[in-house]
């Protein structure tokens, strides 16, 4: 990666990266295998080492609102109901981790405390928790900070 002052050295989930003239988003890490989704939605795995020393690689930055992961073929052979479990947990991890669930428009309203800006981290899994617990839910913040781990890691 082209390290300049200030510029952290590591990829996480949601940098924002240009491959093969394409803009790219980190959707999952996994060892040294790195899932990208690019601007056309389409994705593929990278060895790091293959991504960093590829002609053209150039890390660009964070990328805005929580990052798209494409179905995956995995999804169409969970049972139906684990899928529905898995789509509906990725919008409360998505709202926890960046203020707004997945597929929200950009006007769409943000939930107080959701807001990464006024709340922090912890917060907001707690008040996550509260809002799954009032629905049914047999859940903890500890709960809320496992779910966004493995999203983070493995994405959908």
């Amino acid at each position: 990666m082209n390290a300049s002052p200030g510029l952290r050295t590591a990829l996480r989930f949601g940098d924002q990266l240009r491959l093969d003239d394409r803009l790219h988003t980190v959707v999952g890490l996994s060892g040294t295998t790195v899932r990208l989704v690019d601007e056309a939605g389409t994705a593929s795995l990278v060895l790091l080492t293959h991504l960093l020393a590829a002609d053209g690689f150039e890390f660009v930055g964070h990328g805005e609102g929580p990052p798209r992961m494409p179905p995956f073929a995995l999804m169409d052979v969970v049972p139906e109901q684990e899928a529905a479990r898995a789509a509906a947990w990725e919008r409360h991890v998505t709202e926890v981790e960046f203020g707004k669930p997945v597929g929200s428009t950009a006007d769409a309203a943000q939930r107080p405390e959701y807001d990464p800006a006024a709340r922090t981290l912890q917060e907001r899994e707690a008040a996550k928790a509260a809002e799954l617990s009032a629905l049914g839910w047999k859940v903890s913040a500890v709960t809320v900070r496992r779910m966004r781990k493995r999203y983070r890691e493995q994405g959908l």
